[in-house]
């Protein structure tokens, strides 16, 4: 008798198939058997204090300067947005992750078609990423168009697209494990997806965040079993695509953040690389000590966000600096190994895309810190200022913590 795929209904004549045993511990899409994994916990949360306490000392000034005198707003809404994500990433942690799994089956086109809750993440995000080229504002006057106004505040929805790039990937490979190898199924397909999400992202300008999705696609898509030969080949193609994209968009703001020399231009184009690496080079061995950082007094532009590990390095000095970039591996190292002990092979590859995905910002974010990279405007995860990114990231990580309830641990 063939065997029977997820989703279809039972061959004519065939057995009825087996009702699913009762799970005690299962709750509609809740799941309270297992418990989270305390280590990622606890990484999480030293993370989000001291992200969160560079991050004030980083923005005080700036602060006083946009805010009418008010020092304490960046950091006061940072906490806010903190204990909103914290709220969510327990809740979420409850939740069974495999509700991604859930497929509905309506005829689409004169067929029967799939549509899985890993699609419905995805579409929105997408069009949500969309919105932004016709509706989106720009944080500062002739910057990118990145944010989507709403009621009382703006969001980014790109934030919300690296989520949905991965929670698509995990279920895609999850479903065609067995055909990955194909270069149709194990790269086309996705990637189709991907050169989507890329043209959207172009678009606004956002090119670390396209940076950011190819490095999650080509790592997952590898992982997931597709055929190296096949990924290179189109990580070259891909690569041409890119700077066929930024040719033709006539955007100079591309090419301005292609050099990594911060002494090219340092009146204007390398002016924040310039005085990053003058906060790193004058923080020494062990800093000038928390609070006392110089650059931060409207020498460096952006110390509340992007640059907020040069101000920490600044102040905590070679030490400190590299404390922060121990405690991001020991988190993405975490994250690997819940997903290598994960239930199934959705759980692993959710756990490994979004480890990744903070690694990978985390790198690049100090690569730009440190004149090791071209400035493309990455944040730094727990770190730098923003309430979409941290709330999403922290929804994320209860993912993660959701998918150690049914890892084995031990």
């Amino acid at each position: 008798m063939a065997e029977r795929t997820a989703g279809s209904a039972p061959a004519k004549g065939s057995a009825p198939a087996r009702k699913k045993e009762h799970d005690p511990y299962k709750l509609g899409p809740f799941y309270f058997g297992g418990r989270i994994d305390i280590p990622m916990l606890v990484i999480t949360v030293v993370l989000l204090v001291i992200g969160i306490t560079v991050m004030f000392s980083a923005s005080h000034a700036l602060s006083y300067r946009d805010n009418s005198g008010n020092s304490y707003k960046y950091a006061t809404s940072q906490v806010i947005f903190a204990g909103i994500g914290l709220i969510a990433m327990f809740g979420i942690s409850l939740v069974d992750y495999r509700i991604f799994l859930h497929e509905w089956h309506p005829y689409l086109f004169g067929k029967r078609r799939t549509i899985s809750f890993a699609h419905v993440v995805l579409w929105i995000s997408l069009l949500l990423t969309a919105a932004v080229i016709p509706f989106g504002v720009r944080n500062i006057p002739g910057g990118p168009k990145r944010w989507l106004p709403m009621p009382g505040f703006t969001f980014q929805p790109s934030d919300v697209l690296k989520f949905g790039l991965i929670v698509f990937l995990a279920y895609y490979v999850a479903k065609n494990y067995t055909k990955m190898r194909h270069f149709t199924v194990g790269l086309l397909k996705p990637g189709v997806v991907l050169g989507i999400i890329v043209v959207l992202l172009m678009a606004q300008p956002h090119l670390s965040c396209v940076i950011i999705m190819g490095v999650i696609f080509v790592v997952m898509v590898s992982v997931g079993g597709a055929n190296f030969r096949h990924v290179l080949t189109c990580l070259i193609g891909g690569g041409l695509f890119v700077y066929f994209l930024m040719t033709v968009s006539g955007y100079s703001y591309y090419w301005e953040r292609m050099t990594i020399d911060p002494l090219a231009d340092p009146s204007d184009t390398t002016y924040q690389t310039y005085q990053a690496i003058l906060a790193v080079g004058s923080g020494g061995l062990w800093g000038k000590g928390f609070d006392n950082s110089t650059q931060k007094y409207l020498y460096l532009p952006e110390a509340q966000n992007d640059f907020v590990y040069a101000v920490g390095v600044e102040e905590f000095g070679f030490i400190g600096g590299v404390l922060i970039i121990l405690l991001f591996l020991i988190f993405v190292f975490r994250g690997f190994y819940i997903g290598r002990h994960a239930e199934d092979r959705f759980g692993m590859m959710m756990a490994t895309g979004i480890s990744l995905q903070v690694g990978a910002q985390a790198l690049f974010n100090i690569g730009v810190n440190v004149s090791a990279l071209p400035n493309t405007g990455i944040s730094l995860p727990f770190f730098s200022y923003g309430g979409t990114a941290l709330v999403m990231l922290l929804c994320e990580i209860g993912v993660i913590l959701s998918i150690s309830r049914r890892a084995d641990l031990s």
